[in-house]
């Protein structure tokens, strides 16, 4: 996840996910739908099924948060793929991003990640709406592995925004 587009997709996808089973729901289904009508209304009925049989499966589960954990990326790549296809719909994915996530109880807003990069990889990790992202890289100048996370050279998060 490199590219901005990718980003917001995690980051729309992670919001979506947080509204499943709360009182934001509605607002979250109407906006993702709409989104992806850009690729007719078959498939916005299609995603608007998909997104009800996931807010299902987390409303009725007793471990809603490993439930919503495991929906994330899938919702992320659906999104990237609408992004990839439809540029021009990213406004609209962060005005329904910011909307939603005004509207989630405080509980729903907190989420954790853990991102490490290592043998001279580069580890990207967005949350939640206005994310910033983090970046963080590792190597040595051998390329052998030292064997922790810490951050080589002193990267970490360059605060950008999405």
């Amino acid at each position: 996840m490199t590219d901005p587009m990718s980003v917001l997709a995690m980051t729309g996808a992670t919001t979506i996910v947080a509204a499943m089973a709360t009182s934001m729901w509605e607002s979250a289904r109407g906006g993702v739908a709409a989104l992806f009508r850009r690729r007719g209304d078959d498939e916005a009925t299609a995603i608007a099924v998909q997104l009800d049989g996931d807010a299902h499966l987390v409303a009725g589960e007793d471990d809603t948060e490993g439930v919503r954990e495991e929906l994330i990326r899938p919702w992320a790549r659906r999104l990237a793929a609408l992004l990839r296809e439809h540029p021009e719909a990213a406004d609209e994915l962060r005005r329904v991003v910011e909307e939603v996530a005004a509207g989630l109880p405080r509980t729903e807003q907190h989420w954790t990640q853990n991102v490490s990069a290592h043998s001279g990889g580069t580890a990207f990790g967005a949350q939640g709406p206005g994310s910033s992202v983090h970046i963080h890289r590792h190597a040595t100048p051998d390329g052998a592995d030292p064997g922790d996370n810490a951050p080589a050279g002193g990267a970490s998060g360059d605060g950008s925004s999405v």
